[in-house]
């Protein structure tokens, strides 16, 4: 092997002096011309010659060396199980002119991480509404890293895609971070993240690797389903329901201000049943949780039944009236014309 190496040394100071290219001109092609190979999976590459008399071709690698034949135009790197992650073989060939050329292979090594997780870093309680928190995935043992791209999921919609530029051929645990700030619509929501190995055209399609889902807890302050106002009209209906749900996380409790005091006690969802007729006046309904509170107000009103009543009634009544009286004057009229004359002597 020290001839090689002599012949390398010979070779390199050939390209200082000249200035060429290391592969320029060199009559020799690999087959593949470069390989990508999971680690501990098998490997061959072949290296031939266009020259029919050469003094010989050999590879030079760390494992899997060949020594020099000058018999055949092609000569095989291989080995059964590849278990170094950074190496270079160099297929070489020693023409009769003394001359050494070299044809490098590109070799990439390449595992999928043991364990793809997300957590939430100085937090094991809920988030709550407006806060911003930082969410951390953990790859554990991938290499290369530089081919890795990390994808972050809320639900299905795709919020990030970065990759981490780390030029080590080793296995690396690799951190990312997502900084989200919490809404109440994000509340049940997962968030996911996914790595994708990319070993580009050439290399094998592979299958990402998703974490567990981190499910969102919000929580947020109430806030009214329903109008803030609502107006009620006794005449319409004597015991109207006082509905006051309102929507926040944790579920709010209510309180309901009133000229009454013979409410029952709302029921989950903050609805007020009466029981007995409600007083016209104002209803305060406040919905309060840990973070805030909101209120809304019934306005309730009884409408003025009775002027409308006789707003209806009054001109029947007094047609009534009329035709009664008239009736009544015709008869007396009648009777008197009928009745005999006395003569009074």
């Amino acid at each position: 092997m020290w001839r090689v190496r002599a012949w390398f040394l010979i070779f390199d100071v050939a390209i200082f002096v000249s200035g060429q290219s290391r592969n320029s001109s060199c009559p020799l092609e690999l087959s593949p011309s470069s390989v990508i190979v999971r680690f501990g999976d098998p490997v061959s590459v072949n290296c031939s010659t266009s020259l029919d008399e050469f003094e010989g071709m050999g590879w030079e690698a760390t494992e899997g060396g060949t020594s020099l034949t000058g018999k055949l135009q092609f000569v095989t790197w291989t080995l059964a199980s590849l278990k170094t992650w950074s190496i270079q073989p160099i297929c070489y060939i020693n023409t009769i002119d003394q001359i050494q050329c070299v044809q490098d292979l590109k070799v990439t090594v390449y595992k999928m991480p043991d364990s793809v997780s997300i957590f939430q870093p100085n937090l094991t309680g809920p988030m709550e509404a407006g806060r911003t928190y930082r969410l951390q995935c953990d790859i554990r043992n991938v290499a290369p890293v530089r081919n890795l791209s990390l994808t972050w999921y809320r639900g299905t919609e795709i919020i990030k895609t970065e990759m981490r530029y780390n030029d080590s051929a080793t296995p690396q645990n690799e951190s990312f971070s997502l900084l989200i700030t919490a809404k109440k619509e994000y509340d049940g929501l997962q968030i996911q993240c996914k790595v994708q190995m990319n070993l580009g055209v050439s290399g094998p399609e592979l299958s990402p690797i998703k974490s567990e889902p981190f499910d969102m807890v919000v929580h947020y302050p109430p806030s009214f389903t329903s109008p803030q106002q609502e107006i009620l009209d006794l005449a319409v209906d004597g015991k109207p329901i006082l509905n006051c749900s309102s929507d926040g996380n944790p579920q709010p409790y209510y309180r309901l201000l009133s000229p009454a005091s013979d409410l029952k006690s709302p029921e989950t969802r903050g609805v007020f049943r009466p029981l007995s007729p409600l007083l016209p006046g104002t209803y305060n309904c406040t919905a309060t949780n840990h973070l805030g509170s909101a209120t809304k107000v019934f306005i309730v009103h009884r409408s003025n039944s009775s002027a409308t009543f006789w707003l209806i009634v009054g001109p029947v009544s007094a047609l009534a009236l009329v035709l009664i009286g008239g009736t009544v004057w015709a008869t007396r009229r009648g009777h008197s014309q009928s009745s005999p004359k006395t003569n009074i002597l």
